[in-house]
């Protein structure tokens, strides 16, 4: 029984320490920022994520080499590992090796390695693909783990919130401007400790449907506080008006219903049927009427096969400009976040408040899907997209059963719907890749039991 007992004390300290990783960085991370303001805060959080995640591979690293130095690792190969792997973890790692081979062949080498301007070369991918392996054998979505996303949200929608107010707390902008001046006395938009508006409602497209639906599948009183961060999330998304946010976010909450939502499946395929239909309803009405507004009057010109390079901020002209240069590369991609060294043709608009016309350089596809493609080629796509794809088949096929596979794959799927208008980069992708390597967890069934029968038997 001893030797038991010491497996089982060596698993709960691996599942305490990937425990406190994830809130570090539902903490300290998403709260990180610059004393000087926006300008600096990518390489700030990047520096933060960097360090948290090391002292997490270090840390289960000393574990494995104890266990390595007393023997009890025996017939746990990296092959042994590879064959007792989901297939989820099995396609995380080809995509980061894909991810290496692309930056290691990319005329842009080494730069490709922390990246040209997102910081999310070939390093940050590591870390994500090695975060999503250890979180999906470690991490257990729990209550604290709620509660730590519940206060972390509302703190971070209330400092939204109070920017939008005409605020500067922490002077994280210009000196004398707030968040009403995005645009006009500077470039872009920045709200609370993430910064670009974009990136925020990324972020919230993930987290608005995990709250959401914590709500609705979870039991007892202490759920009802989680209407706090939901309703502000919500509100700073509406406000925010980012479209790829706002629909992320609708997709994750509504679409996710019939999967989510329910447990039998008679109620799942009635919810299915009424989700489709309003869906089909709502293209019809706006195929048939131009409703105006930015997004309803666009979908309206797409459906009739009219389209604007100007269409989705600008995504049109910059989604044909990349597709054109995929062929270049096709194979293994220009390297990770190697963009601006090829010289695409910047987007420019003219702002008639403003009076001037704004040019911008282009450095992502701003479709994370075809960000991929073009950066790391087809290989890398597909590892990708497979990881996306058991994940949403083990959620379809679980979701009744098991709660906390049902509240994270909402979660997961509207971020992976903004991510079609969005980019990646180290100040958000590492919730996406937490959330997804609990997700893996559940769906794979990887349990720190079964890795301990399989890879870690004690002697």
């Amino acid at each position: 029984m001893k030797p038991d007992k010491t497996a089982q004390k060596r698993l709960d300290y691996r599942r305490r320490i990937t425990f406190w990783y994830t809130v570090l960085l539902l903490t300290a991370f998403l709260f990180s920022f610059d004393a000087s303001g926006y300008q600096g805060i990518s390489h700030v959080k990047f520096r933060v994520f960097l360090g948290l995640s090391t002292a997490y591979f270090v840390a289960m690293a000393l574990l494995a080499m104890d266990q390595l130095l007393t023997g009890q690792l025996k017939g746990c190969t990296p092959l042994a590992l590879w064959r007792r792997a989901g297939w989820s973890q099995k396609l995380a790692f080809l995509y980061m090796g894909f991810t290496w081979l692309s930056a290691i062949c990319s005329p842009w080498w080494p730069a490709t390695v922390l990246g040209a301007s997102r910081l999310e070369g070939a390093l940050s991918i590591t870390i994500y693909c090695l975060s999503f392996l250890l979180i999906s054998a470690y991490g257990q979505p729990n209550r604290r783990l709620l509660v730590v996303l519940g206060v972390s949200v509302t703190l971070f929608c209330l400092l939204c919130l109070v920017q939008m107010a005409g605020c500067n707390p922490f002077g994280l902008y210009p000196a004398g401007y707030g968040y009403a001046d995005a645009g006009m006395a500077y470039s872009g938009a920045y709200l609370g400790t993430i910064g670009n508006v974009d990136l925020v409602a990324a972020f919230l497209s993930l987290v608005s449907p995990i709250l959401l639906y914590a709500l609705v599948r979870l039991s007892g009183r202490l759920r009802w506080p989680l209407l706090v961060p939901l309703a502000l999330a919500l509100v700073v998304l509406v406000r925010m008006s980012v479209m790829a946010g706002l629909i992320g976010a609708g997709a994750g909450c509504l679409l996710a219903l019939p999967v989510a939502g329910v447990c039998g499946s008679r109620a799942r395929r009635n919810l299915a049927l009424l989700v489709g239909s309003v869906v089909l309803v709502g293209l019809a009405a706006i195929f048939w009427v131009d409703f105006g507004g930015e997004l309803p009057h666009q979908v309206h010109m797409l459906l009739h096969g009219q389209a604007a390079p100007s269409f989705g901020s600008g995504r049109l002209f910059i989604w044909t400009q990349v597709l054109e240069r995929v062929p270049e590369h096709l194979l293994l991609g220009a390297g990770p976040d190697a963009m601006l060294f090829a010289s695409f043709t910047p987007f420019t608009r003219y702002d008639p408040e403003l009076g001037r016309t704004i040019v911008a350089q282009i450095d992502a596809a701003h479709n994370e899907y075809l960000n991929i493609l073009y950066h790391q080629g087809i290989p890398a796509l597909a590892a990708y997209l497979g990881v996306l794809a058991v994940l949403a088949l083990g959620w379809l096929r679980i979701s009744s059963k098991d709660v906390g596979a049902a509240i994270l794959g909402a979660g997961v799927l509207g971020f992976c719907v903004q991510a079609f208008g969005g980019i990646s980069c180290p100040l958000t992708a590492p919730f996406f890749w937490l959330a997804l390597g609990l997700l893996a967890g559940r769906v794979e069934k990887i349990s720190t039991e079964v890795f301990r029968d399989k890879c870690a038997k004690v002697y």
